[in-house]
């Protein structure tokens, strides 16, 4: 089967060198079992910018020999209008030619500019017409994949927080997710990254179930394992200031759906009431929105101040060390559409506390510790079960290491294959 896959996300957050988190992953990973697979053509292509979009495919070893296509036929008539722009205006003997020349130049350079950036598609038509499969891994389907009566259109759809819970995305009413799901045709396919997922669209869009298919994300297994080199460890965690201690580890970006400020509210509380001298909480993440909060939260707890660790974003490169040398991995978010942290903290053996909400039953299953997101109470009595008990720490981490088993990327690619095939009988 021929697909053209929508690589614009990839090459946007390429271009803007921006961290390279779940969404980035998730459209990547696909991909590249796309790219693998004997059964599918593989064609990338690009929405909105084509040059950030080759930029990407370019420096990533895994897609050489994959061509992206190209929606414009010719584009050396742009660059020879540019050239001839840049010698009218900078070439000292421009100050010879007559006047209306100059202009009547730029001129037409703009104007001819100008339609080929109304050329500018998401493919070269030859490639639309001969498609079995459009996959766009997040944005709206473009208007030109409609009309073809061999194309079959999928959306992945990661999730509908921001018009489920606008308040976990400032309050904004006109989200650019809601553009994108109105894209939506009945005669459409979607590809949920959760039965969570997929529930909440159906009930949103009253999308027939039969064309949503769940395929769950996984952890890659290069970055994410049980690091057993104390040497390695330690040398990590040093890096970002992080002491040869016990510590608790949660990682997400930094804004006010991942419940941060309540998980160092209980850090603190726990460490006072049971006076833990040693115990730490280490916080990965980039900033994100309204983060004020939490970083107040730690302000306000004088007493373990010092305790609370915020590294900033870590490359995957550093993950499995810290993952693998928590005492625990805590992750009490208010709502996820998959959640991927917690999969990784059990790819690499650590026990996990987690929110009992959305997908992240989905994905902990009965390996972790489910608790209601804002009980403070009960959060506070399993991390101190597991700072008492070793053989209870070795139980969970036995139990994660199980449970991410069930998960990886080659299976979620064999279910976006097998959706692919169920669209095209």
């Amino acid at each position: 089967m021929k697909v053209l896959y929508d690589a614009e996300i990839l090459g946007s957050i390429h271009k803007r060198r921006m961290p390279r988190t779940g969404l980035f992953r998730v459209v990547e990973e696909v991909a590249k079992g796309l790219g693998r697979s004997r059964e599918c053509e593989l064609i990338f292509c690009a929405s909105a910018t084509y040059d950030g979009s080759r930029s990407y495919l370019a420096s990533t070893k895994e897609f050489e020999g994959i061509p992206l296509s190209d929606p414009v036929p010719d584009r050396m008539i742009p660059a020879i209008l540019r050239n001839l722009e840049d010698s009218i205006q900078y070439r000292k003997s421009s100050r010879d030619l007559p006047l209306r020349m100059v202009r009547k130049a730029l001129t037409g350079t703009a104007k001819l500019t100008g339609d080929w950036a109304a050329m500018h598609r998401v493919a070269h038509p030859s490639d639309l017409e001969t498609a079995d499969i459009y996959h766009s891994g997040y944005y709206a389907f473009p208007d030109e994949t409609r009309g073809h009566s061999n194309l079959r259109r999928f959306l992945t759809v990661f999730d509908l927080i921001p018009i489920l819970h606008p308040e976990f995305v400032g309050g904004v009413t006109d989200h650019i997710l809601r553009r994108i799901l109105d894209c939506l045709e009945p005669s459409d396919w979607v590809l949920a990254i959760s039965e969570s997922a997929k529930q909440d669209l159906c009930a949103y869009k009253k999308f027939d179930p039969s064309r949503v298919f769940v395929t769950p994300l996984a952890a890659n297994a290069t970055w994410f394992y049980p690091s057993r080199d104390a040497a390695v460890n330690a040398e990590v965690r040093a890096r970002y200031g992080i002491p040869n201690a016990p510590y608790l580890l949660s990682l997400s970006t930094l804004e006010p759906r991942k419940n941060i400020d309540h998980v160092i509210r209980s850090f603190a509380r726990l460490v006072a009431q049971q006076k833990l001298g040693d115990l730490h909480l280490v916080l990965v993440g980039a900033e994100g929105w309204d983060f004020d909060a939490i970083f107040e939260a730690r302000e306000h707890e004088t007493d373990v101040r010092n305790r609370v660790i915020f590294t900033g974003y870590v490359p995957n490169e550093d993950l499995a060390m810290l993952y693998s040398g928590a005492l625990a991995f805590v992750f009490m978010s208010l709502y996820e559409g998959f959640g991927l942290p917690p999969l990784e903290a059990m790819q690499c053996g650590a026990p996990v506390i987690t929110s009992n909400n959305s997908s992240l039953p989905e994905v902990v299953g009965d390996a972790g510790i489910m608790l209601d997101a804002r009980d403070a109470d009960g959060l506070c009595q399993a991390l101190l079960n597991l700072y008492n008990d070793q053989e209870l720490r070795a139980e969970m981490s036995g139990k994660s290491l199980q449970r991410a088993a069930l998960f990886s990327w080659k299976r979620c690619v064999e279910l976006t294959l097998d959706a692919y095939r169920t669209a095209l009988r």
